[in-house]
């Protein structure tokens, strides 16, 4: 099995490269995110109250993490997450990445999410790591 059917893709969050930018602490990554891209998944999560579901949004930044080093990563560990504000219809997302190499090829990160009217809309920390295809 080829390594990109490994994953599954829900929705691409990427309609546009992230920005990228290394430093000492590691690569910054920035990616706005229009929440229509997502519509057929948000009309399902709460009837009559459509909302941009958690699991999408960690896999936003699974997907520009991923983007941002050149391989194609996968979850392995949610080590904190906080959503605070609901993304409706209608919202921008931005999403502010700091990636960081960890030991055993595990990659660090740590997220942060605004609205477009500046709240902060989740905080998240994930730990992901390549996708290795099989021999």
């Amino acid at each position: 099995m080829p390594a990109s059917s490994r994953t599954a893709k829900v929705f691409d969050a990427l309609h546009r490269p992230p920005q990228t930018e290394q430093t000492p602490e590691g690569t910054r990554v920035t990616v706005r995110l229009p929440v229509e891209r997502a519509t057929t998944q948000m009309a399902g999560h709460y009837p009559g109250f459509p909302i941009l579901p958690g699991v999408l949004l960690i896999d936003c930044v699974r997907q520009a993490a991923g983007a941002a080093l050149g391989t194609e990563l996968r979850l392995r560990r949610i080590d904190r997450a906080r959503f605070a504000r609901p993304l409706l219809p209608g919202d921008e997302l931005e999403l502010s990445l700091l990636v960081t190499p960890g030991t055993n090829s595990l990659v660090g990160v740590r997220a942060r999410g605004a609205r477009a009217d500046g709240q902060m809309a989740a905080e998240l920390s994930v730990t992901l790591e390549p996708v290795v295809a099989d021999a």
